[in-house]
């Protein structure tokens, strides 16, 4: 066993300030008044411990090993504790545990937000994920940016805003409005092929519909998104989508029924229909028969050249 030298108040507090835990200086004598001391022998791992949080105190050592005349008179107490700590090392043949190294923290380059300069899909995609223009990506569990990309699909379907399922999948219209959704366009256009989006591209949380601001924030990238795409036909679903779509702050009835016309930013019209949502027609079952109407629609135009 070896004999540790009693620390005064001032070695404890300075080693407490260096990090050493607690349990290890509980176990090394304590100076007493009248200069007697209770030993107390610490076990090598605390030891070992007690090495690594205390190597901050190596940098008031010079090359030659010994404190450097600037080094703080009670940091050299605190090394006389230290050195405790290494005779109780070397006694039992444990090595000091070497600190974990820092890992460098790699500051990526700011994406800028330009939908209307994006090349591709990857690139728009990464400046949605980098968008903070609204309050909706602090709630967000993932970007929902589209399906898998089709080239020049028959008709791109455009939603109001992801839901709880969306979110979790990252893929728009995943849940029973999709299920719903797929199984109308499978009996009306089966042959058809589809992309699938929203007019934003985070959810809202309570699933509430997006705001105007929202909406507003994230226009450019639907647009980029169209351009990319480029579909031969839209298919608006909701009111949102279709008051967006159309430009025409009309009611959901009024603009259902009929091939509409939406205009890119390059001047192209694309026919475009609108129609209930999928969730909608889940709480309201007697809007199905009106929802047939507006799919023989889009069999319609799917099947003009």
């Amino acid at each position: 066993m070896i004999d540790f030298q009693p620390i005064s108040p001032l070695q404890r507090t300075w080693l407490l300030e260096l990090g050493l835990e607690r349990a290890f200086l509980a176990r090394l004598p304590q100076a007493q008044p009248g200069g007697q001391s209770a030993p107390v022998a610490a076990p090598a791992q605390e030891a070992a411990a007690a090495m690594q949080t205390a190597q901050p105190v190596e940098r008031h050592l010079n090359d030659a090993g010994s404190p450097s005349p600037s080094a703080p008179a009670a940091a050299t107490d605190a090394m006389s504790a230290r050195d405790q700590a290494l005779a109780v090392l070397r006694k039992s043949g444990a090595r000091p545990v070497a600190a974990a190294p820092v890992e460098e923290v790699v500051q990526r380059p700011a994406v800028l937000i330009q939908p209307e300069k994006a090349q591709d899909m990857a690139s728009l995609l990464e400046q949605v994920q980098a968008c903070q223009e609204c309050g909706l990506h602090t709630g967000r569990a993932q970007v929902v940016f589209g399906s898998e990309l089709l080239s020049e699909p028959d008709w791109m379907i455009i939603g109001e805003a992801p839901g709880t399922s969306d979110d979790r999948s990252a893929k728009p219209f995943d849940g029973k409005a999709g299920l719903l959704l797929q199984a109308m366009l499978n009996s009306a256009i089966p042959n058809a092929s589809v992309y699938k989006t929203h007019l934003v591209k985070c959810r809202p949380l309570g699933n509430r519909p997006p705001t105007q601001e929202e909406l507003a924030a994230c226009r450019a990238f639907l647009d980029a998104q169209i351009r990319l795409v480029q579909p031969r036909r839209l298919l608006a679903v909701g009111h949102l989508a279709a008051v967006a779509l159309s430009g025409r702050d009309e009611d959901l009835e009024t603009l259902r029924g009929q091939a509409l016309t939406y205009t890119d930013a390059q001047g192209r019209s694309l026919p475009l229909v609108v129609t209930y949502h999928p969730a909608s027609l889940l709480l309201r079952p007697q809007h199905k028969a009106n929802a047939w109407r507006d799919l023989s629609l889009l069999r319609e135009l799917q099947n003009q050249p």
